[in-house]
Parts: structure tokens; sequence; C-alpha cells
């Protein structure tokens, strides 16, 4: 749920670039975006980081560590989710009101959500420890079957959205202003992103065609590769496309190389080098 409201922000966040009315916008504005969009790569990078976690530390199983770590997760993600809202509606709510109309509508966007997202833990009776025994089990292969298959359609949005604004934006006025090295790694972004794509929809089509369906452990195995690959090629183009649209914003080349860099540690470090670690520490081998 959290990835398909934080894919509308992103979406929104590559495209405003590439908007006619986008060069309007006052300088303060324009760095609002660039910081709305640093922040919702952040986002979508720890919104996917348990799915990288789930195949790579545990391996499938449902423990009490994993679960920990997503409650954790999603609890410091919203405020930051709630904070990037909020200044999204602020600047449209500007466009068409004013600016007090716009601070005032994103301070109240901002405040409501923080509200009903951390209101009812603050409010909520007990502390869910029996609840917490249902992942002392082991796991079945018929559950690590539907994780691998539920989590590949948790990373599948963040794709979507990147390669919906990497289709739509080549019909633009601003696309065709952008250099031709700009034009050029666009497309190289577009072809990681759209190979990212078709990894992350693999899994359900093999569980359809190979396995008919059936509960074999072979699959998940399968499955956890291909949504480790689609990783992988998903960061080397959501930063690459990052370098593209900081670029047009800035106009200074080395902040786009800067931001982009940064991007493909973070992305690579949270989906990879962060798990593996982690296995590493706790198993004291990196195949096990």
């Amino acid at each position: 749920m959290l990835m398909l409201g934080a894919q509308i922000l992103l979406g929104f966040q590559f495209q405003a670039p590439f908007q006619d009315a986008f060069s309007n916008l006052s300088r303060l504005e324009k760095g609002i975006e660039v910081i709305v969009l640093c922040v919702m790569v952040v986002i979508i990078g720890l919104l996917i980081t348990p799915s990288a976690r789930h195949r790579i530390v545990e391996r499938g199983e449902a423990t009490r560590d994993f679960n920990s770590f997503v409650t954790r997760l999603s609890l410091l993600l919203l405020a930051p989710f709630a904070v990037a809202l909020g200044l999204d509606i602020g600047v449209a709510i500007s466009r068409g009101l004013g600016i007090r109309a716009g601070v005032a509508a994103g301070t109240l966007g901002s405040l409501i959500a923080v509200g009903l997202w951390y209101g009812p833990r603050l409010l909520r009776n007990g502390n869910g420890d029996s609840a917490m025994a249902t992942f002392d089990e082991k796991t079945s292969t018929a559950a690590k079957i539907d994780y691998v298959l539920t989590e590949a359609r948790v990373v599948l949005p963040g794709a979507q959205a990147l390669l919906g604004f990497q289709l739509a934006i080549v019909l633009t006025s601003g696309f065709a202003d952008l250099n031709a090295s700009a034009k050029a790694l666009h497309c190289v972004a577009l072809g990681t992103v759209a190979l990212a794509t078709m990894l992350l929809v693999t899994p359900a089509a093999y569980h359809r065609i190979v396995y008919d369906g059936t509960e074999v452990a072979e699959f998940y195995h399968v499955a956890s590769r291909f949504l480790l690959a689609a990783t992988v090629f998903l960061a080397l183009g959501l930063a690459a496309d990052i370098h593209v649209v900081i670029g047009k914003v800035t106009q200074r080349p080395i902040i786009a190389n800067i931001v982009a860099a940064a991007c493909a540690l973070m992305l690579i470090g949270f989906w990879h080098l962060w798990p593996w670690w982690t296995r590493v520490r706790r198993d004291g081998a990196l195949w096990k």
C-alpha cells in the first residue's frame, strides 16, 4: 500500500520538469520539487529493501526478526512520506490559489497524514505479543511462494512508475530540448527499467507455464533470483534518470553526477550490500 502511494508521487516528480509550465515555477518551488524527488527515491529504495532482505537474509522464512524489521521500516518511512506529500500538495495549490493557500494546504495535508498514520499506534491497547507467536513456526513452501510473488508485486509499481515516465516524456517538448548525451542516457535507463519490469513479471508467468501453479520448492528459488536481478537493473535505471532530471532542473552536470552516483550507491546498498552483509554477519558465510 505504501508503494502504491509512493508510486504516484515518484511519477509526478519525474514528469514535472518536462511539463511546459515548470519553467514558470519560482526557484523555491523548483528546489522543493528536487528535494521531494530525492526524498521519494529514498522512500522507494527503503520500501523495496524488505523484499531483498527477505530473499537474501531470511531465505523466505517469515521470522520474528523480519516482521519487526518491516514494522520499524514502515514507522520510519511514514513521516517523510507525509512531508513529501504535503510539499507537493502545497506547490500544486499555490499555483491555483496563491502561496499562502499553498503553505496552508501543504501543512494541513502533512498533519492529517501524520495523524492518521501514527495516531492508531499511539492510541492502541496492548503490545501485540500474541500476534508475534505465529512467526515462530517454520514457513511452508506454499507460503514462501506466496511471499516471493507478493514481493515481486511490491517492487513492480516502482518500476512501473518509472517506465511510464520514461515512455511518456519522449513525446514532450522538454525532452526535445535535452542535449544528445542526456537523451542517450535516458534511452539506456529506459532499457534497464524495461528489463527490470520483464524480470518482475517473469515469476508469475513462470509459475503458471512451467509449474502449472503448483507448490514446488524449486520455483521459489528461481523466483527469488529473478526478483533480485530485477532490483539491480531498476537501481541502474533509476539512477540514470535521476541524472537526467536533476541535470534538466539545475543545469549543472556536476550536481546531476553527484546525485545520480549517490542514488545508485544507496539503492545497491539497500537492496544488496546491506542484506548480504547482514547475512554474513549472522551466518558467518556468504553462501550457506
